[in-house]
């Protein structure tokens, strides 16, 4: 299989192609479609996969060819853990669009938050930022979210660890456009507290269940280490 067969707009296949990406990852092949119809999402997948492509090709090529619910709203939103993380798929998603036509910006902590202001008045199709700044933002009436199609929580499980259950459902509450899409990744689905995340953002999402929660990663190394006395286990 190669992008070609998953319809993708032509524009994008020439930015892949550009880069010499010709075959999706397993995580593309299976949610691609799903994303393209516009279909909640529930995907268990390890980091590393590429898993970032599987929601950001849907994303642009929605945004490529529908028209936007409103005229100002963002139409994409993509939540991460931290802040580097947010910048990572931020890097991808801009090495996408030197040919389109669709504004980017980054929205996270630990940056200027005037500045961030600026650049949303500038009505970005897409924001790519974290769950505690991009709260900030709605708090402050400088970011407004009805209009939202898409929305995309990437490692949700790890956003929670992180304590940011408060900020995720409140996003999700001002983003509350009845056609809105969601798509959540996660590399654990194993949580109490994430099922029920899940039962309150997803619709009836199309489940890709890739990796299980105990699947050992086949680039980490695993070693165990036989240890004397307690202060040996407690090194």
């Amino acid at each position: 299989m190669t992008f070609t067969d998953l319809d993708l707009d032509h524009r994008l296949i020439t930015s892949l192609t550009t880069k010499n990406f010709i075959e999706p990852t397993k995580v593309q092949a299976n949610t691609i479609p799903y994303g393209m119809i516009g279909k909640d999402i529930l995907c268990c997948s390890k980091t590393g996969s590429g898993k970032t492509f599987a929601f950001v090709l849907p994303i642009l090529h929605r945004l490529l060819n529908q028209k936007s619910f409103a005229k100002r709203d963002a139409r994409a939103l993509i939540l991460a853990p931290t802040r580097e993380l947010a910048k990572q798929v931020y890097i991808e998603v801009r090495s996408l669009l030197s040919s389109l036509s669709i504004k980017a910006e980054l929205i996270v902590g630990g940056e200027n938050y005037n500045d961030q202001v600026k650049a949303l008045r500038h009505n970005p199709q897409i924001i790519v930022g974290t769950a505690g700044r991009v709260a900030d933002h709605l708090s402050g009436r400088t970011l407004f979210l009805n209009g939202l199609e898409i929305l995309v929580y990437d490692e949700a499980d790890r956003m929670l660890d992180l304590g940011f259950a408060q900020e995720l459902l409140a996003i999700n509450q001002a983003a509350d456009h009845r056609k809105r899409q969601t798509m959540l990744f996660s590399a654990t689905l194993d949580s109490p507290t994430l099922t029920n995340l899940t039962d309150t953002l997803l619709r009836n999402p199309e489940k890709i269940m890739l990796d299980s929660s105990f699947t050992i990663h086949s680039d980490i190394t695993q070693q165990w280490y036989f240890a004397d006395h307690i202060e040996h286990k407690q090194a």
